[in-house]
């Protein structure tokens, strides 16, 4: 009797994975619009309150911002969310949040950039030291 429980148990716990296509694993545009304006007015809230907390002399938590930011407004209906974004950062339509996005976006990698060079650039200088130490012929080597 052991074993047969084993079994039912095993094949219960065996889950069959279901194909489902591509084109219905994908949001559809009008979802895609929503995030975007959800994504915008949670970075640009999320500057204007770190800037109030600096101000203050307060720590700002991006991460806990960005989690209950999408909490809280995932549910809300797009004409909602744009008149926020109009009231509050003068946004007037899609076409200027879709560019107010894709700034974020530009100024996010250039920030990436930096970071990715600073990290290159040290490396740099420390084979460009490593290469000017090997053409010292006055290098002494105590054995």
């Amino acid at each position: 009797m052991v074993n047969a429980n084993v079994r039912k148990t095993a094949k219960a716990s065996r889950k069959i994975e279901r194909h489902i296509p591509a084109l219905e694993r994908v949001m559809t545009y009008q979802e895609k619009v929503h995030l975007m304006v959800i994504e915008v007015l949670r970075e640009e809230s999320g500057r204007e309150l770190a800037a109030a907390a600096r101000f203050n002399g307060q720590e700002f938590d991006w991460d806990k911002h960005n989690s209950q930011f999408r909490k809280d407004y995932v549910n809300t209906p797009l004409k909602e969310l744009v008149n926020y974004a109009r009231k509050l950062y003068g946004l007037n339509n899609l076409d200027e949040i879709r560019d107010r996005r894709a700034s974020h976006k530009a100024a996010r990698s250039k920030r990436m950039d930096g970071l990715n060079g600073l990290s290159s650039n040290s490396d740099d200088l420390i084979n460009d030291d490593f290469e000017q130490d090997e053409d010292d012929e006055d290098v002494e080597i105590d054995d």
